[in-house]
């Protein structure tokens, strides 16, 4: 025996040395892996945050360049019905008048520095900072040559291009003329109203958007040249500002890449389209500031790295003389340790209450005083048979003790060890709770001859655990319920402990046992995961856990989903710094919080339009009297009022366009049939909606006055249908009174149902009654 211990005695010294020769290479290699590998996860998470921070950018610069283009055409729409119904030659006749006019009008638009007005020709006709405007043409002009062209856009956005006429550097707004007196032109084109907006005013709203002072933000034609620019914007010329060929990568709807600009400086470019108007939203981050803010975090891990490898190398290097020192006291100590850990397990195995020992070749068991106390017996030494133990045995545990003590006992059971727990019935009619454990001494043939062991009443035991486990049960029962993970931290330690459903809310696999604490960290959303940290170092300071963060969970169909998490923790005093907490998902609560700022945010937004549109109709409804000015307002603005009820009953995320048809000719429908609605489930969004309530309620208006409505016999039939992401709509009148072409004056209502909605309306005035087509897109901006 002595002999063999010696041998595993050192044999394990041996072994000891071994890794103690290592020790000061790893302590080197190990902070210096982990140094190389922060710096990549640093650098890629620099990068990742640039990308994020430069996608959203561009996003609200979008926003801005439709906002403010969607103004520009709005105003030159207005100088466009300023001049309806007057020839070319009228408006030369009266230019002064129509500059002040325009001037007047131009000047409640923010940023815009003049307008002009240009005949088919390319001769402009009127200026509203000229009077008289130079006649030279401007038929080389981009925007001439777009609008003129077949299948022109209906607003065109020009690059920054000089003045011809004052030098001014400016970009322009344009669009269409329509509605003059002129003799109709084959090709549809009657000229170009423009709006020039100076870039160094609107550089100054675009600096406001900016996410760092570094970044440069600009609004560019598809070409990549300079519409308005935060950085300067330069003289005009064909030289693009961007590479638009750079290759890249699409986040959030923006497309990225890396470019150098003429300057030399290499930029992150994020690209957005700013709806509708043909150009694009570009923010702008410098190649040198990313790097910068790398630099930064690794001069922080440096600072601190550096020192503690040196430490833990010299740490290793005395450890490993200290080692050494030790060898020769551990051997000694090896074969002490071993003889105690033997002595140890049997005591473990046997120590316990009420001995016995059962002898099979006589079928007489010797019970110790101890061992009858136990049984609810008179507390003395006795000779018991197998019988007797049967008897006290509870009914429900007597086949199964039974049988599994005369498999330990079997010739071919192959152990010598035996132990169960199991029920029994006492002397005095109680139930107890019993533990047997013993060793079954074999002759050798392999029979087993005697079995000597002991027995304890664990009935407090069973009872303790029982009731835990109940609770236990229920707590649980009621967390996984509510969806609330509990967690065990030791900030020492970097060690986790996680609930099923706490691993399960981070989108772990509980199969696969506990995760470790870098796996957690990767799911918590880059932008959060600084915060987190700081959250969790004060915790181990205060001993509270407070945090909310974003979680970015994997599902099942191999998709990331975006969770938002709460987590609620206390320090367990007096043992080694331990957390207990709570965790659970709160994404419907920000999501509520993000929609109330947004509600917010959109009724503000949706009052200055609701006014702006009631504005305009103050200015441009007609009137012959008083009585009647005020009663075609009035239906005007109760039909938009309508239309905002119906939106406000949706949060203004969008409405009904059978209900919106409803609204409107509620009033005028009898019920005997003679309005008829027929089309599929469309939603309109909201700013489609008002607008186009406009249109709707002039046809109605104009059918009760003089279309279908107005006879008894009249019909009127509404149908549409769905073709991509266009709505294709028919308002046709029949049985009403006989028409016999389109007015000989075209009115506001008519212009307000071609014009008012975005989209394109053509009126048809047959005989038999009016019959209106109109298509309008439902895609969301």
């Amino acid at each position: 025996m002595s002999g063999r211990g010696d041998q595993r005695s050192g044999g394990r010294t041996r072994q000891g040395r071994r890794p103690s020769r290592l020790l000061p290479l790893v302590a080197l290699f190990v902070p210096l892996v982990m140094l190389t590998g922060g710096g990549w996860l640093s650098w890629r998470a620099a990068w990742s945050t640039a990308k994020v921070e430069m996608a959203r950018t561009a996003g609200a610069v979008a926003q801005y360049g439709a906002r403010a283009f969607e103004g520009y055409a709005v105003g030159a729409g207005r100088i466009d019905d300023l001049l309806r119904g007057l020839d070319d030659p009228a408006i030369r006749a009266d230019e002064a008048r129509l500059a002040g006019e325009v001037q007047r009008l131009i000047a409640d638009l923010p940023q815009a520095a003049l307008a002009y007005v240009i005949d088919r020709r390319g001769i402009p006709l009127l200026a509203s900072s000229t009077v008289p405007v130079p006649r030279a043409p401007l038929t080389d002009r981009d925007y001439f040559v777009a609008l003129g062209a077949a299948g022109a856009p209906a607003v065109f956005v020009t690059p920054i291009f000089l003045g011809r006429f004052d030098n001014r550097l400016l970009f322009s707004v344009a669009r269409r003329r329509a509605g003059t007196s002129n003799p109709p032109p084959a090709d549809g084109f009657d000229g170009v109203v423009l709006l020039s907006v100076e870039p160094e005013v609107a550089a100054e709203s675009l600096g406001l958007l900016r996410h760092d002072v570094a970044d440069r933000l600009a609004i560019v034609s598809p070409a990549g040249q300079v519409v308005a620019d935060s950085g300067g914007a330069g003289r005009p010329g064909p030289a693009p500002l961007l590479d638009m060929a750079s290759p890249g990568v699409t986040l959030d709807g923006a497309r990225l890449f890396e470019t150098t600009l003429a300057d030399g400086t290499a930029m992150l470019v994020a690209l957005r389209p700013v709806q509708g108007f043909g150009v694009l939203a570009a923010a702008m981050r410098p190649r040198a500031e990313i790097v910068g803010a790398w630099r930064d975090a690794m001069a922080t891990n440096l600072v601190f790295g550096v020192p503690a490898t040196l430490l833990l190398l010299w740490l290793s290097l005395w450890l490993r003389r200290d080692q050494l020192a030790q060898d020769g006291v551990a051997a000694g100590l090896v074969g002490d340790v071993e003889r105690g850990a033997d002595r140890l397990s049997r005591v473990r195995r046997f120590g316990l209450v009420g001995t016995f020992e059962y002898d099979l070749r006589t079928g007489i068991s010797r019970r110790s005083s101890e061992y009858m106390t136990v049984q609810g017996l008179d507390a003395r030494t006795a000779e018991e048979r197998h019988a007797d133990w049967v008897r006290r045995l509870h009914p429900d545990d007597r086949q199964r003790a039974e049988d599994h003590l005369l498999r330990a006992l079997a010739p071919g059971s192959g152990t010598d060890e035996y132990g169960q727990t199991y029920r029994i019935i006492n002397a005095e009619g109680e139930v107890r709770w019993i533990a047997a454990r013993g060793e079954i001494e074999r002759d050798a043939q392999g029979q087993a001859v005697m079995l000597r062991g002991a027995h304890v009443d664990v009935t407090p035991l069973r009872t303790t655990e029982r009731a835990l486990a109940e609770s236990d049960a229920r707590l649980r029962l009621a967390q996984e319920a509510l969806g609330i993970g509990t967690f065990e931290w030791n900030p020492g330690l970097r060690a986790l402990n996680w609930s099923r459903t706490m691993i399960e809310l981070w989108g772990f696999d509980p199969k696969l046992g506990q995760p470790t604490v870098e796996a957690a960290d990767a799911r918590i959303h880059p932008d959060d995961l600084p915060g987190v940290r700081r959250d969790l170092a004060a915790a181990a300071r205060s001993g509270r856990v407070r945090a909310e963060f974003r979680l970015r969970r994997p599902e099942p169909d191999g998709s990331t989903s975006t969770i938002w998490i709460a987590a609620r923790g206390r320090r367990l005093e007096g043992n080694e710094g331990q957390v207990l907490g709570v965790a659970y998902d709160i994404t419907e609560r920000k999501r509520a919080e993000e929609h109330g700022r947004m509600l917010a945010h959109e009724v503000e937004h949706r009052a200055k339009n609701v006014l702006a549109v009631v504005g305009g109709l103050l200015r441009a409804t007609p009137a012959a009297t008083l009585e009647e000015y005020v009663e075609t307002l009035e239906g005007r603005i109760s039909a938009l009022a309508r239309t905002l009820s119906l939106l406000g009953d949706q949060r203004w995320l969008g409405a009904s366009l059978h209900a919106l048809l409803e609204h409107e000719l509620a009033p005028f429908d009898d019920g005997a049939g003679r309005v008829r609605l027929d089309g599929p489930a469309v939603t309109l969004p909201a700013d489609i909606a008002q607008t186009l309530s406009m249109a709707l309620h002039e046809l109605a208006t104009n059918a009760v006055k003089y279309g279908a409505l107005s006879s008894p016999a009249g019909r009127l039939a509404v149908g549409w249908r769905v073709e991509g992401e266009d709505v294709l709509l028919e308002w046709e009148e029949l049985g009403g009174p006989s028409i016999d072409g389109p007015p000989r004056q075209e009115g506001f209502g008519s212009r307000l149902i071609q014009q008012s909605f975005g989209g394109a309306a053509s009126l048809e005035w047959r005989r038999e009654g009016l019959l209106c087509r109109m298509r309008f897109s439902i895609t969301l901006a």
